[in-house]
């Protein structure tokens, strides 16, 4: 799965990218601070299996901490996007070029007002603006592309937009939905708004994350406000207090489990400091809110499911000896053939079936595999 991360300059974009990822990446408090996209691997995480079979696993490609899996994810920070990027001003086409890669996308806005549309500290700034200004931009960007297809009476009309999207890495059973459920007869510029923002809805959903929550007294209730004008989920968030941590902790200075800080080392007075202020940030809202983000989008959003094949299903073993060593996250109505095409090509070719290993029982062929179920595929 990939992500690609959003917003305007200095909305903390560039650190909530560190945060998920530790990658050096450029955090200034200036304009277009990212001028390419930076790519790494982010998280998702969930409840190792180990513990419901009574085992230790050994993992491989996704660790585990505490008895949680930690799934990688690819992330892309993309770079500044301005007004009138679907026309090509600023990094404009690149930018949305680069969104257009990802499977989902994440927001960044500034939920406390205090930077403006052009990255500028001010005070009471409306984010609303922001999002409206992404939300024209994607969807007119998509729209005028959708308005180049060359449509007559015979033509499948769907078959005409998902051709002159080809490089916009969607899908045509998308476009098909949305063609049929907006009753599409012809291609206009109306239409071809409509369905940029039915596809992109359906197939790149966008997570808005309030940044900068420690800076707002009530953010609930300036959500509330946003969440009246857009048809978006939000989720408040601090950047910088997930980026402290994740920086004290690969230092050495803490060990951080369930939203909890244990100290490791003696603290300067400047770090004591900082460290009793996160705690509060995570005991008022539950979290810095940046790893449930990453959740919320992979499993209630895009209703990802993470799957643990093995090859021995008594041992829970791969073929060297370990034990629950894989995760992989799939789409919501894959099957267990699916995942062996993750596997490897040549798991796929020879696949008969497949086995849960809690129930010990054979998997329906086109039965969608379950969030944390462990498999073993034969072959």
């Amino acid at each position: 799965m990939k992500i690609g991360i959003i917003g305007r300059t200095n909305v903390g974009k560039s650190t909530l990218f560190k945060a998920l990822t530790l990658e050096e990446v450029e955090i200034e408090d200036r304009s277009f601070t990212t001028i390419s996209p930076n790519k790494g691997i982010g998280y998702a995480t969930i409840e190792c299996p180990e513990k419901r079979f009574s085992v230790k696993c050994i993992p491989h490609n996704a660790p585990c901490k505490n008895g949680t899996r930690f799934i990688p994810v690819n992330l892309i920070d993309v770079a500044g996007l301005i007004e009138g990027a679907s026309e090509g001003k600023g990094l404009g086409n690149k930018f949305l070029s680069d969104i257009m890669e990802a499977d989902a996308i994440i927001e960044v806005i500034d939920i406390s007002g205090n930077t403006d549309s052009n990255g500028n500290h001010t005070k009471e700034f409306d984010p609303a603006v922001d999002i409206s200004m992404v939300d024209n931009e994607i969807k007119r960007w998509l729209a005028s592309i959708i308005q180049r297809s060359r449509y007559v009476g015979k033509d499948d009309i769907s078959n005409v937009i998902f051709k002159n999207l080809s490089g916009v890495n969607l899908h045509l059973e998308t476009i098909k939905d949305a063609v049929k459920e907006l009753d599409i007869k012809e291609i206009n510029e109306q239409n071809a708004l409509a369905i940029s923002s039915l596809v992109m809805k359906k197939e790149k959903p966008i997570l808005i994350l309030c940044n900068k929550m420690d800076s707002v007294d009530d953010v609930s209730t300036k959500i509330s406000k946003l969440k009246e004008k857009f048809d978006y989920e939000f989720m408040p968030c601090s950047a910088a207090a997930e980026l402290t941590i994740r920086e004290a902790e690969k230092n050495g200075f803490i060990k951080f489990t369930n939203n909890h800080i244990e100290k490791l080392k003696q603290l300067s007075d400047e770090q004591e400091k900082a460290m009793n202020i996160i705690e509060k940030i995570i005991l008022k809202n539950g979290g810095t809110g940046v790893t449930e983000a990453i959740n919320k989008l992979v499993f209630d959003i895009k209703k990802y499911k993470a799957v643990f094949p093995v090859e021995d299903e008594k041992r829970l073993m791969d073929g060297f000896g370990r034990i629950l060593p894989d995760a992989y996250l799939v789409e919501e109505l894959s099957t267990p053939k699916d995942v062996a095409y993750i596997i490897h090509s040549d798991v796929a070719k020879n696949y008969k079936g497949a086995i849960d290993c809690d129930t010990g029982l054979k998997i329906k062929n086109d039965a969608p595999v379950k969030n944390g179920q462990v498999i073993k595929i034969l072959v």
